[in-house]
């Protein structure tokens, strides 16, 4: 019986033993999956889903993770096996828009903790909402934001982020009215293999050229001619179509150009924000041209009390709408303009040139 009993209790052991073993390996294996590199891709019905691996290759082209290259245009965000919680923080903070707070969040980061990979992310996150707080007339100026994203450009110039960083640098320089400098960064965007980037660069080409009209329109009409159809192509396509009208009309031909974006404004969608912001603009802009003054005003105060989220181009309204308020002899309403201006978006090209 004692016999019996040992035997028992020895079985016994040898399973606790072996699921001891077990739970350990399962545990371990647990830590290396969640330890794993990870790439979001965009879902065409929204959200994201994810990739697991072994990242081995980043550039500004994509990023390649289980031997599977992840185009950068269809990625939502990336993040690194063993990466330190605050730099996820900041990248949370960064994508909805608290940019202080997110570079606040990488002030707690031990930096001698960041592994290759990991620091050209950190260096991102700190330049675009370094960029993004000044552009929005945050307390950070476009001469300090411009000299953090020079700076990640030259660090990293294998970074997925590329050129998000060189647009962001294009749209600095113009803020300090380096028209010059930004032709240069827009440039490079215009030939890069990222196609919402590619368009804006050419677009931002067109409008920063308008007085180049042949430099210009061979610009808007690269967006014209693109064969994709996917949805931000033709948005683009809408925009160039727009500007090449502003072109023409500021360039002597009111008549074709307001006929155009009056037929566009009719048509088109005005949930479209971006657009329509740039349509009353433009339409703003060919009517003061032409010294239209009333007109030019109704055409800036669409943008300026329907499309105010469309930054770039209400700051542009209210520049505008400062100078005509003024043409109009509204004093008051000019003053009001100009504030709005200053204290919105003090740091813009558009406040710089009041």
């Amino acid at each position: 019986m004692k016999h019996i009993k040992k035997t028992i209790v020895d079985r016994i052991k040898v399973i606790l033993l072996v699921s001891l073993f077990v739970g350990v390996a399962n545990l371990t294996n647990s830590h290396r999956l969640l330890a794993q590199d990870g790439v979001y891709q965009f879902k065409a019905s929204g959200g994201n889903t994810k990739t697991s691996g072994k990242i081995t290759e980043i550039s500004p082209d994509g990023v390649t993770i289980a031997g599977k290259l992840v185009p950068a245009s269809k990625i939502d965000r990336v993040s690194f096996s063993r990466e330190p919680s605050d730099i996820n923080r900041a990248r949370d903070q960064m994508e909805t828009g608290r940019y202080s707070d997110a570079i606040e969040s990488l002030g707690k980061i031990d930096v001698t903790k960041l592994t290759p990979q990991m620091k050209p992310e950190v260096d991102f996150i700190r330049a675009f909402s370094m960029a993004q707080n000044s552009l929005r007339g945050g307390s950070t100026t476009p001469q300090e934001a411009g000299g953090v994203v020079a700076a990640f450009i030259d660090d990293h110039p294998t970074s997925w982020h590329l050129y998000p960083a060189v647009e962001q640098l294009g749209k600095l320089y113009f803020a300090i009215d380096r028209t010059d400098l930004a032709i240069g960064q827009f440039a490079k965007l215009s030939q890069c293999s990222w196609p919402k980037y590619q368009l804006n660069g050419s677009l931002q080409l067109g409008t920063l050229t308008m007085d180049k009209a042949a430099d210009a329109n061979a610009a808007f009409d690269s967006i014209l001619n693109n064969n994709s159809n996917d949805d931000v192509t033709q948005l683009y396509k809408l925009l160039a179509k727009c500007e090449k009208a502003r072109l023409a009309g500021i360039g002597g031909d009111p008549t074709t150009s307001l006929s155009k974006l009056n037929e566009m404004i009719a048509t088109e969608n005005s949930d479209n924000k971006l657009l329509f912001a740039h349509l009353y603009n433009a339409l703003g802009a060919v009517h003061q041209k032409n010294s239209n003054w009333k007109e030019a005003r109704t055409a800036y105060l669409h943008t300026d009390l329907l499309f105010a989220t469309e930054a770039e181009l209400h700051a542009e309204a209210l520049f505008h709408l400062s100078k005509i308020w003024a043409q109009l002899d509204e004093t008051d309403r000019a003053a009001t303009a100009r504030d709005t201006l200053k204290s919105r978006y003090r740091n813009s090209y558009w406040a710089g040139k009041l």
